[in-house]
């Protein structure tokens, strides 16, 4: 287990993985295997698989147009290209999750540029994983421009391989190659551009490439499971409120009152409550006469009622109104015929220009002196080129790369701040340091609906959106107030809507973004708001753990998902919802094996009884619901209920 290095043969192996390097002649994996020994969990044994062992090269740089790889001198099989690499060093360290191997390799001729490779692996002890990445160093006395990097290449048979391969880069970084037939490349989707000086260096994305399996809800767990130890800070989110609509000083410490008064955790201050306008960040004169001071004060108040409280800000958006846009124009991303970008939800400020040093300093300001807990990012970068020649990029292609990298580092900064990231980002963004994106809902369904339909929508978009994000990681919205033309349409007479509405976020793992300044009506309301509330909390170690799929929500059946952690005191949370205002009955197969249970345990299912797993650690329950009735059920192992 772990790396081992005899003579020339690497090997990096654990329960999960096994790949061999041969350095001999230049260096290429030639053993690489899935679960080369069997895996067992519980009682079942999964398979062994391999694919395509001998892979034509390690890694890939791109210069000027041409390719070298760091693989093999000859190729044993009919590819007729030479390695350009040999390896000058092996290094071994350890990581966070196991042992670390750097391969550092340097040209074997006078026609190789004169460039050193850092391969980095690193093999999880306990963890279906490998992660790898390059670091490039110029080491000649000129500057060397790279066009790409390839960090790993393999062949992936589509649903014949279960190895899942992600990235901490926002973009897709597989494509298919166009000389080693049928093999998957892992690089920069555009050419980079990264200009080097001598001397200088930089790293590519983290390649990470996980064992997980042929069903869609396993592999998911799996994934959610790697996810959470590769990004422990997303584990842990507050319930949070956001508020538009305030318009005094006054009505701002109002909120948090409320929101202390309702259990909320934190509070996200939405667009124009606090600033003038995006960009400029000067605290509104009206509410704030004596400017930062008073917005301090604000802040206090919010900690001392024990919120946290975000300001809604853009790393990439400066309205066209603020004075820093119409003072510097030039800092905007420049697209054809010079055309600027609208900033309306995208960004129009380019990090490459003096505008990204601007921006990191005002917003590590609200942090580090007002005493913000984190920043509500909006407007995320668009990936449109810029095509500016007096900002920073080389090349207009280049700037997807280096924002990356302007990104990567700002949301370092933050995260050892121990601070909350919010952005509307892809899911590599958890990787950098994002505590939260969108889980599935779509601002365009506010803009078309409200009431029940919205809510039922909204549900279906989130539980497909669960194959892809753990819900601790993600948020909801349920509009109490209008947002974008419409809310969910709350009621005191028929409370149905709104309680599915609030059962949608914390039924489903998330901890919700309560949209509007009151969390309920009345009492019919603040019933059902208390009862989610209280749920959400009692269970919270379980729903943070994984959502198994059950029912899909088509609004005439009833839909269902199961919550599941091995580390919680209640392994299992079944949550079940009718959407129609008649008398449904389901049954329903529950996957216990993800929560624990082994073949031929019994489960006590709350106010059901005892069921008896069959051999796989599936049971079965059957449900008779009410009109628009929610069920939520706790499963323990029969005798620890």
């Amino acid at each position: 287990m772990g790396i081992h290095i005899q003579n020339n043969k690497i090997t990096m192996s654990n329960a999960y993985l096994l790949r061999e390097i041969d350095i001999s002649e230049g260096l290429a994996t030639t053993v690489f295997h899935i679960r080369p020994n069997g895996e067992e969990r519980g009682d079942f044994w999964y398979p062994v698989f391999s694919f395509e062992s001998s892979l034509p090269y390690e890694a890939a740089v791109t210069i000027n147009g041409r390719a070298y790889e760091a693989g093999p001198w000859k190729h044993r099989s009919n590819w007729d290209r030479e390695g350009a690499f040999t390896v000058t060093g092996t290094e071994r360290d350890r990581g966070s999750f196991g042992d670390i191997l750097r391969l550092h390799c340097k040209g074997r001729s006078q026609e190789i540029p004169p460039i050193e490779l850092v391969i980095e692996y690193e093999i999880a002890d306990e963890l279906p994983l490998l992660t790898k990445s390059v670091k490039v160093i110029n080491e000649s006395g000129t500057p060397v421009t790279i066009d790409n990097v390839t960090v790993d290449i393999v062949r992936l048979f589509e649903g014949k391989v279960e190895l899942s391969v992600f990235s901490d880069y926002y973009w897709n970084i597989m494509k298919e190659d166009e000389y080693y037939f049928t093999f998957t490349r892992m690089e920069f989707p555009k050419p980079i551009g990264m200009k080097l000086q001598p001397g200088e260096s930089f790293e590519t994305f983290k390649c990470y490439e996980a064992v997980t399996s042929g069903d869609r809800d396993e592999a998911s767990i799996i994934l959610h499971r790697l996810y959470k130890k590769i990004a422990p800070w997303i584990t842990a989110p507050d319930i949070k409120r956001i508020v538009s609509t305030c318009q005094s000083y006054e009505e701002l410490l109002k909120v948090a009152d409320q929101s202390a008064a309702d259990g909320v955790e934190a509070v996200e201050l939405f667009v124009g409550q606090l600033f003038t306008n995006v960009g400029d960040y000067i605290p509104r004169p009206n509410l704030f006469p004596r400017g930062e001071e008073d917005l301090k004060r604000l802040v206090d108040y919010y900690h001392d009622k024990g919120l946290k409280v975000l300001p809604y800000c853009s790393t990439t958006i400066a309205n066209h109104r603020s004075r820093i846009c119409q003072d510097h124009p030039e800092w905007q991303y420049r697209g054809p015929d010079g055309i600027h970008y609208n900033p309306e939800g995208l960004g129009n400020m380019c990090y490459q220009s003096p505008w990204g040093e601007y921006i990191e300093g005002k917003l590590l300001h609200l942090i580090d002196e007002i005493g913000f807990d984190g920043l509500a990012i909006d407007g995320p970068y668009h990936g449109l080129p810029c095509l500016a020649s007096d900002h920073k990029h080389p090349t207009p292609q280049s700037v997807e790369f280096m924002n990356w990298n302007w990104e990567k580092r700002f949301f370092h900064e933050l995260t050892k701040r121990n601070k909350t990231i919010t952005a509307p980002q892809e899911m590599q963004a958890m990787f950098l340091g994002l505590h939260q994106r969108p889980g599935g809902y779509r601002e365009e369904d506010q803009n078309e609906m409200g009431g029940m339909r919205l809510v039922i929508q909204t549900r279906a978009f989130m539980y497909d959106s669960r194959y892809k994000d753990p819900a601790c990681a993600t948020w909801g919205s349920c509009n109490l107030e209008i947002y974008h033309g419409h809310s969910i349409e709350a009621s005191e007479e028929n409370t149905a809507t709104y309680d599915h509405a609030l059962g949608g976020l914390f039924g489903y793992g998330h901890s919700g973004v309560l949209y509007g300044k009151y969390s309920y009506i009345g009492e019919n309301t603040k019933r059902i708001y208390d009862k989610w509330i209280s749920f959400y909390k009692r269970y919270r170690r379980t729903l943070a753990g994984e959502m198994v799929h059950l029912a899909r929500p088509n609004g005439y059946e009833p839909d269902a998902v199961m919550h599941v952690s091995t580390e919680a005191d209640v392994p299992a949370i079944l949550v079940v919802f009718n959407p129609v205002p008649e008398t449904k009955s389901v049954t329903l197969e529950l996957p216990l094996k993800y929560a624990g249970f082994a073949g031929g345990d019994k489960a006590s299912v709350e106010r059901y009884g005892s069921i008896a797993l069959d051999g796989r650690g599936h049971g079965a329950v059957s449900l008779t619901l009410q009109p628009h009735e929610i069920v939520t059920l706790e499963i323990n192992k029969a005798g620890d209920a």
